[in-house]
């Protein structure tokens, strides 16, 4: 089975969790290490990352590469929350996942 990502999707989902995070061009290519004019031909798609380039802008990002690969199982929302979890410590976490467990016996 062959997967594909749509046209544009992978420049269009870094480029859109770089400016959730409010980060510019600048500030995101220093931390991974590139030159911000190669960032915005990676937004573009005129250039594709290496695994490695990918890998540093996940992590830069806490972006889902699930939801680049799997777009219908996730929406706008699940994926930001995803993102905010990312940045929970540990103590968060619990407090987010009983809240949630919560909500759900509330529905019942």
């Amino acid at each position: 089975m062959e997967t594909k990502l749509e046209k544009g999707a992978l420049g269009a989902a870094i480029r859109a969790a770089r400016l959730e995070q409010h980060y510019t061009h600048e500030a995101l290519s220093e931390l991974v290490g590139i030159t911000p004019t190669h960032l915005k031909h990676i937004e573009s798609e005129h250039r594709k990352p290496s695994i490695d380039l990918l890998y540093r802008l996940v992590q830069a990002l806490n972006l889902s590469l699930d939801a680049l690969f799997f777009p219908e199982r996730e929406d706008e929302v699940f994926r930001k929350t995803e993102r905010r979890m990312r940045q929970c410590n540990e103590s968060q976490l619990r407090i987010l996942y009983a809240t949630m467990e919560a909500m759900q016996k509330e529905e019942k």
